[in-house]
């Protein structure tokens, strides 16, 4: 993704403006060359070509598939993957205790209210005003990185639940008494199908949305997301829906599966405990469906978003615009309040995720045959191909973790720095409560080379993890060790395919 350089006097015109978080990084104000995170444009080259590092990629799945089902024999290998209780350590224990979590979470909601001021009534200028760096650099970025390299702090913090629970509290009959109109209050029997709607929306308004650096229509769209989440919960309780329909919740404790930190809610308050990174991801049974659609949307999404700033993305804008029946029909639904652009960019990403879907169905259907070359332990029944998809689609979660790491590194390092002087001026008026409103971001503080090589290692680690993982479930579903590894081919090809498409989007240059 392009950190996108801006003048003090505003934005440097750009034929097009796609980029989710590139109104975040449109805050910082300098002359510095651009520094980008998932291509380098035309004045960066590769270290060596890009077929040498994919297919070294390549070859690296390769050999650690080999190694794994060289010594990776013992189906109860998961069983081994524990976790150790950790709120015996007293330090441990008094960050989980109440009174350490009431002024966080009181912070947090602190924090939420001025944003949400800050884009109501602040200077409604991207550059200048709170609410863009912190919800799309600070919050969405921030705490994936948290939640997938520490675990899941955003359960513990969340100030849309600690603000409900604040009403709830305070009016306790009112707010657990079932609306009339609530009718089945049951939200798992729909699964995380309204999580799955909600993230997609999100996703939509990150990569397309014209108004996500409009300070006032970003905060609109932040209240409006938070009166969905509370009527939820509202209706179908606090902790059902954030297991189910609220997708930020799934969606961090989607990576938080993935983290050392294993961060539970008991009756006397967090059980925090450690674990081997991505032991959260052998759970032993297969998941809903709804729940294996939600990952595989996340994966798409992340990709879609540098898949954009491609030239292929350009030409593919280009091809819809130049066909005579997709421009007239582009033309008409124009009408609807969105361009072409954004139409076509609309239609990709309703693709990107059933593209990604049938890859993966696919694979999993060729699983299942080859597995079924030999015969399973007596009394064992054949895995359907749905047992086998919702069983290894968490496999592919360290992938997800490894791309989102990878493809928000330099954003991180570069447009983060901005929350600096937003702290001391966050309406955007002029003021310098903390002395460092004149901060000057240091675009320099990470090289193209150094974004390339974390991007190649990230990616390439993930894929690794994600080869041992689906081992694990191998050997735990088929039983027996020749079908395992005849199961996981088709899984190590999809891997490698990936794995190629994702250095691929990396290296292309920017398109903007």
């Amino acid at each position: 993704m392009a950190v996108a350089i801006f003048s003090p006097e505003g934005p440097c015109p750009r034929p097009r403006d796609r980029c989710p978080t590139r109104a975040a990084a449109a805050c910082i104000a300098c002359t510095a060359s651009p520094v980008l995170a998932h291509g380098f444009g035309q004045r960066f080259d590769l270290p060596l070509p890009l077929t040498l590092w994919l297919v070294g990629a390549g070859a690296t799945i390769v050999l650690s598939f080999a190694l794994i089902a060289l010594f990776v024999r013992e189906r109860a290998i998961g069983t081994r993957l524990t976790s150790i209780y950790v709120g015996r350590f007293a330090v441990v224990r008094s960050f989980a205790q109440p009174r350490f979590l009431a002024p966080v979470r009181f912070i947090a909601v602190a924090l939420f209210a001025l944003t949400i001021a800050a884009g109501l009534f602040g200077a409604q200028n991207a550059y200048t005003n709170l609410i863009v760096t912190m919800v799309w650099i600070v919050w969405w970025v921030g705490f994936a990185f948290i939640c997938a390299l520490i675990g899941n702090v955003w359960a513990l913090v969340n100030p849309l639940r600690t603000i409900f629970c604040w009403i709830e509290s305070v009016f306790p009959t009112v707010v657990r008494r079932p609306p009339p109109w609530a009718g089945h209050r049951d939200v798992s029997a729909m699964g995380a199908w309204p999580a799955v709607v909600l993230f997609w929306l999100f996703a939509w308004c990150e990569l397309i949305w014209r108004g996500k650096d409009v300070p006032s229509e970003l905060a609109a769209a932040v209240i409006a997301y938070a009166v969905i989440t509370w009527f939820g919960m509202l209706i179908f309780g606090a902790t059902r829906w954030l297991e189910n329909g609220e997708a930020f919740s799934v969606a961090f404790g989607v990576l938080a599966r993935f983290a050392p930190l294993g961060v539970a809610m008991g009756r006397q308050g967090p059980v925090v405990r450690l674990r081997p990174p991505g032991a959260g991801l052998v759970i032993g049974r297969p998941v809903r469906f709804s729940y294996l659609f939600f990952v595989l949307l996340m994966l798409a999404t992340v990709t879609f978003d540098g898949f954009q700033e491609t030239p292929l993305m350009q030409r593919i804008d280009t091809a819809a615009q130049m066909s005579h029946f997709t421009a007239t029909l582009l033309f008409e639904l124009s009408e609807w309040g969105l361009d072409e652009t954004q139409l076509v960019h609309t239609a990709a990403l309703v693709v990107f995720p059933l593209l990604f879907l049938a890859a993966f169905w696919i694979a999993c259907v060729l699983m299942a045959r080859l597995s079924a070359r030999r015969p399973l332990a007596t009394g064992q029944e054949m895995p359907t191909v749905s047992d086998v998809a919702r069983t290894f689609v968490l496999t592919l979660v360290p992938i997800a973790v490894a791309y989102h790491l990878s493809h928000y590194f330099s954003l991180l390092l570069t447009a983060g720095q901005f929350i600096i002087p937003l702290a001391s001026d966050p309406f955007g008026f002029g003021w310098n409560l903390f002395g460092t409103a004149r901060y000057k971001v240091d675009l320099g503080i990470v090289s193209p080379y150094v974004v390339w090589y974390t991007a190649v290692t990230l990616i390439v680690v993930g894929h690794v993890i994600a080869v041992y993982l689906a081992h694990v479930d191998a050997l735990r579903l088929f039983g027996d060790r020749r079908a395992a590894l005849l199961s996981q081919i088709p899984m190590m090809l999809l891997m490698i395919a990936y794995t190629t498409l994702s250095l691929w989007i990396f290296a292309q240059p920017i398109v903007g």
